[in-house]
């Protein structure tokens, strides 16, 4: 279900994205798909968000959703984790990846943060699926 690419020498928690992976398809009542995550640091990501999104800066985290329904897959995630350790703030790395990974896979089934009203809704699931994150420990 989650096949993890990291090319990084950090340790990652793969159990608990899997378990979120798992919780957040359960909660929306979406069908079991593959997701892929790529795992950067060094500031690589910037490559991807100036090819794909023409914007030459680096970022956190970049998904891309599968354009094709029929396909076994939502898409892919990428988070560069230098630039996770470097917002992170008061949180872990550990809780910073799960935090990105969690707005990945949002972005990956559909919600983003466009328009107001599609601001508000991730916001929630965000917040919603966080608090669970850290009540169980995933």
């Amino acid at each position: 279900m989650l096949d993890i690419d990291n090319q990084t020498d950090t340790d990652i928690p793969a159990d608990s994205l899997e378990s979120i992976v798992e919780r957040v398809l359960l909660s929306e009542n979406r069908e079991v798909k593959d997701i892929s995550l790529l795992l950067l640091d060094n500031g690589r990501i910037r490559s991807y968000n100036k090819k794909f999104r023409g914007k030459d800066s680096e970022t956190d985290v970049i998904s891309f959703a599968s354009e094709l329904a029929f396909l076994p897959t939502y898409g892919e995630i990428i988070i560069d984790l230098s630039v996770a350790a470097k917002q992170r703030g008061e949180r872990s790395l550990d809780e910073e990846i799960k935090v990105l990974f969690l707005h990945g896979l949002l972005h990956l089934l559909g919600f983003d943060h466009l328009s107001a009203r599609g601001r508000v809704i991730m916001e929630q699931k965000e917040k919603e699926y966080y608090n669970l994150i850290v009540k169980e420990k995933l």
